[in-house]
């Protein structure tokens, strides 16, 4: 019981919302296990919600409540959760409640877009994960040089035998223009992608020669260039300021943002960026 609040703890929420509780111990569809945690709780505004979860504004849903502190009918709270189960309603295990008197969430404007503020916040966690964030261009795509299997799924991240989801690494190679957070080895890196089409990939960025965007960058686990267990050679310095001195991977649709601004994606950079210096 305990890993599984941690784990909880560790997740971001994706459903956001400002609700009514109205039945305590009770769902909204057959299936869920109820407990003295299980509440049904009327959507009053949603703040951010993927697309599939806007729908839900006016009805009742199943929330599994965090359990930090007691809660009564008819009580409005502001619901921090994510998906758990869906049926003829919908079910979402909460991470936190809060007031909504005291929630800067319900002070937002039911206007707002739910999903773009979703979007934003999910950019938002993408650029604090980052190792790098940097602007530039790909000039080059190729395929991994050295073994092409297991050296390469581990230097990616991704641990176990090739399956049927083998992600078919291609490494493009980026040149920088601009340094928005970390500090590159040199103005050129491997970035590694998943070019596979399975559905184990989908939404991964595929990324073509000439592009030009920002990029938030995650450091790879090992060199796959350099055998396993093997010591640095003499003489040889850690970063050479090269495409070959370190690589980083891409796996999120939202690591890729274009230059342009109609999407903000420079005010979102600028945001971000103040959260990481305070």
């Amino acid at each position: 019981m305990r890993d599984s609040r941690r784990l909880m703890e560790a997740q971001h929420p994706t459903f956001v919302f400002m609700g009514t509780v109205k039945k305590l111990k009770k769902a909204t569809m057959s299936g869920v296990p109820v407990d003295e945690r299980t509440a049904v709780v009327r959507v009053d505004q949603i703040v951010e919600a993927p697309p599939d979860l806007t729908g839900y504004l006016g009805q009742n849903i199943t929330v599994q409540l965090a359990g930090r502190h007691n809660v009564r009918v008819e009580e409005q709270l502001v619901f921090h959760t994510v998906g758990w189960m869906f049926g003829d309603s919908v079910a979402v295990r909460s991470l936190r409640e809060e007031s909504a008197k005291s929630s800067r969430a319900a002070m937002l404007r039911p206007s707002d877009d739910p999903v773009k503020r979703r979007a934003q916040q999910h950019v938002r966690g993408r650029f604090d994960a980052a190792d790098l964030v940097v602007s530039g261009r790909i000039i080059a795509v190729r395929l991994p040089k050295g073994p092409t299997s297991q050296g390469h799924r581990v230097a990616a991240g991704i641990h176990g035998p090739i399956t049927e989801h083998e992600p078919k690494w291609r490494e493009a190679i980026l040149q920088v223009d601009e340094v928005l957070k970390g500090a590159p080895p040199g103005r050129r890196l491997v970035v590694k992608f998943p070019a596979s089409s399975d559905v184990m990939w989908y939404g991964a960025p595929q990324l073509h020669a000439g592009e030009e965007a920002f990029f938030m960058l995650h450091r790879t686990e090992a060199d796959p260039s350099e055998p396993s267990g093997a010591k640095p050679r003499k003489g040889k310095a850690r970063t050479t300021g090269t495409a070959e001195a370190r690589s980083y991977r891409l796996l999120d649709a939202a690591d890729v943002q274009p230059c342009d601004e109609q999407n903000g994606f420079r005010a979102i950079l600028e945001a971000a960026s103040a959260k990481h210096k305070r």
